[in-house]
């Protein structure tokens, strides 16, 4: 059965998730009078391009049965290149979609739209990754806790399987767990501003279309730790401090060109 500590840090989790995002947008609505459209379409263009459309790109070098996946299978360094390049490249292709034909530069010209957009992106993805997840977790948690195992296997669908994957993804959401996951969206949200920024201004002036590339790279560069976790090859906390180190280098570099930059 979870332990309270754990329910409440899942109900922590949970509404950070989702109030962190809404936020920043309220603060950023407010100080600079930013429309609201750009954050939407850059949740959408996260649904699109990361959830719907990555995933199409995995089934080949990931899950086929090719030379490719059995070479990423077999080794953790391409595996950590291939994760951190497709990442980068769906989303900011996203992203560029995005203010190339979506958010023009006729109908959106300010900067701010690039934030709004980044807090968008960034916060969908917070959203679903963190505050649904938790959620979820924190309503297996309450089934456990009032009507035991019955309760909790009608919840995961009468499954075994589903119930067995709940039960492991609940015991390991610890306080410590679920603070670094906070501290991982918070960072990302950060890092998504950042790109905006950057893919913003390749998308507004072809004398700049260098920082699309860049944004690419970076990204990767932010991922790719990520994915030496997930082959056991690295401590999760290196992956945050990894990730922290980066929005903050990404976002201090990205304010300048914000600042050097002018509205039409």
């Amino acid at each position: 059965m979870a332990s309270t500590a754990a329910s409440v840090w899942l109900g922590v989790g949970a509404a950070f998730g989702f109030a962190l995002p809404l936020g920043l947008l309220i603060w950023w609505r407010v100080t600079r009078r930013a429309k609201l459209t750009p954050f939407f379409v850059g949740a959408a263009m996260f649904i699109v391009f990361a959830l719907a459309l990555e995933p199409l790109a995995h089934r080949y070098f990931l899950l086929g049965d090719n030379a490719a996946a059995r070479a990423i299978a077999a080794n953790p360094y391409l595996y950590m290149l291939y994760g951190g390049l497709a990442a980068g490249l769906f989303e900011e292709t996203g992203r560029y979609v995005a203010f190339r034909f979506l958010l023009t530069k006729r109908r959106f010209p300010e900067r701010v739209n690039a934030v709004t957009y980044g807090i968008g992106h960034g916060g969908i993805e917070a959203a679903l990754t963190l505050g649904v997840t938790y959620a979820m977790y924190a309503a297996f948690a309450l089934s456990l806790a009032r009507g035991g195992e019955p309760a909790a296997s009608a919840m995961a669908g009468g499954s075994a399987e589903a119930l067995s994957a709940l039960k492991a993804g609940l015991s390991a959401v610890t306080p410590g767990a679920a603070a670094l996951a906070m501290l991982e969206r918070a960072g990302a949200i950060l890092l998504h501003v950042a790109l905006s920024i950057f893919v913003f201004l390749a998308a507004r002036d072809r004398s700049q279309w260098a920082w699309f590339p860049f944004a690419v790279a970076l990204h990767a560069v932010a991922d790719m730790p990520a994915a030496l976790y997930r082959r056991g090859l690295l401590p999760l906390g290196i992956v945050e401090i990894w990730l922290w180190v980066v929005a903050l280098c990404a976002l201090r570099s990205a304010r300048k060109r914000y600042l050097e930059a002018t509205d039409p």
